[in-house]
């Protein structure tokens, strides 16, 4: 029984239930300014996504990576349980081919309200010569 409690009570502050610490925001919310990110991100990265005929933009808390693709061992891990993943910062509408990582998704809702999740067909067009592999998508801004 003792053994239940204590799992029950770190599970509790684990969730930010019963503490004063505050729970850490994700390294992947959105910014104005690098300032108001989690110190691991070096980046707050301006995006413009077309989508439907609109121009959807926001900025998120990130950094550059080196290791191109899904599940990029430079990226940390998003709410969804898997390591982020690093695509130029163009694919999403950024200013530059700078490699950012991005938040990985299989749905819009495992991202951030006022975000969206969209795969390779839906950035690029041409899947052919788009960086994003089939199957996967990543978090960017959109309708809610």
């Amino acid at each position: 029984m003792l053994r239940l409690i204590t799992r029950s009570l770190a599970l509790a502050s684990l969730l930010g239930c019963s503490s004063s610490t505050p729970v850490p925001a994700p390294v992947y919310d959105t910014c104005a300014v690098v300032e108001e990110c989690v110190e691991t991100a070096t980046l707050c990265e301006g995006l413009a996504v077309d989508f439907g005929g609109f121009t959807y933009s926001n900025a998120i808390c990130t950094l550059e990576c080196e290791g191109e693709g899904a599940l990029s061992p430079d990226c940390p891990r998003a709410w969804v349980g898997r390591a982020g993943s690093c695509y130029p910062s163009s694919i999403a509408g950024g200013i530059d081919d700078t490699l950012v990582c991005f938040e990985p998704c299989d749905l819009d809702s495992d991202c951030l309200w006022t975000f969206r999740c969209l795969g390779g067909q839906d950035l690029c067009g041409d899947t052919t010569l788009c960086p994003i592999e089939d199957g996967e998508a990543i978090c960017v801004p959109g309708p809610t």
